[in-house]
């Protein structure tokens, strides 16, 4: 994972100069930065960091589709800078069940979000914005234990993540700014506890553990300024989840060891936004993968708003 992440960055730092921008060019851009506003498009996460005592806050709400079977629920971003170089936040997960014996609202897992930024974009000095991601995702979602037909919407599992954010400005003939994002991300979950009914597919009476696969995921995102308020946004994201690991006893007592295999797709998502402000602003966009390897398609509408406190 260490040179898989080296090798992103040394890519982006190696086609991007790092010398010092002419005077003129260095105006330029920073004419253009501020006749743009960003909420940022719907995958890729931003390289920034926010300055410190402010918060930010982007609320998502989707309804992902796949098999004719809908689930809205709602996801975001609510950080806070902890120093001009740190921020620090959370992202919650809850879902809608829509289905006769899984109707209501249930909690997924949470995810502790940080990320020190390591360099920072200046229109006189351009070099991309590098960001340290280590993350923390909770098993505040249920996962086993399950009733008969009833959902999980947890893996049981702590999993820290660790990972790399890219961001950095082209200014266009146009005069114009393209905003590019790299995103890498790797997360290691350690074993769970599984007792009956769960989301492993494990029945009543089971007891055991499950070790969920890794996942690492590649995003892709550009963005580019239509006008000071309007901008249109795409993001091309490939994830990969490693083999599932379930193992224990079923109620008779005999041993269950089973796994499930790699998996991975590839998407894309077309977006655009409205910033109405230098602090606020809202996108709406359609999150399509199609089917892949050992995984269903999917089409997952989101909007959300952001807000810069």
């Amino acid at each position: 994972m260490r040179t898989l992440l080296s090798a992103a960055v040394a890519a982006i730092l190696g086609c991007v100069a790092v010398h010092p921008a002419r005077a003129s060019d260095a105006e330029q851009l920073r004419a253009a930065m501020k006749s743009a506003r960003w909420t940022g498009p719907l995958l890729a996460s931003n390289a920034e960091t926010l300055p410190h005592g402010h918060i930010y806050t982007e609320p998502y709400f989707f309804d992902g589709i796949s098999g004719g079977d809908h689930h809205p629920g709602s996801s975001g971003f609510y950080q806070y800078g902890l120093t001009d170089n740190w921020t620090v936040g959370v992202q919650p997960f809850f879902s809608v069940g829509t289905k006769r014996f899984n109707r209501g609202a249930a909690i997924g897992d949470f995810k502790l979000l940080s990320q020190v930024r390591l360099s920072h974009f200046r229109p006189d000095h351009q070099v991309p914005s590098v960001a340290l991601v280590t993350n923390l995702i909770v098993p505040t979602g249920k996962h086993d234990r399950l009733g008969a037909l009833k959902n999980g919407h947890g893996s049981g599992s702590l999993e820290p993540e660790i990972g790399i954010n890219v961001q950095q400005y082209f200014l266009l003939k146009n005069g114009r700014l393209l905003r590019g994002r790299i995103n890498v991300l790797k997360g290691f979950p350690l074993r769970s506890d599984v007792t009956g009914r769960s989301v492993y597919g494990t029945v009543a009476g089971f007891r055991g553990h499950a070790r969920p696969g890794s996942k690492t995921s590649v995003i892709l995102g550009a963005e580019y300024s239509l006008t000071k308020e309007w901008v249109v946004a795409f993001d091309v994201e490939g994830d990969h989840w490693g083999e599932t690991h379930v193992t224990g006893r079923d109620a008779s007592g005999s041993l269950i060891d089973q796994r499930t295999p790699k998996s991975w797709n590839v998407g894309f998502a077309p977006a655009v936004e409205y910033n109405w402000s230098d602090r606020a602003g809202a996108i709406l966009g359609v999150w399509i993968v199609p089917k892949g390897h050992n995984t269903q398609a999917s089409v997952t509408p989101a909007i959300a708003i952001q807000r810069f406190w």
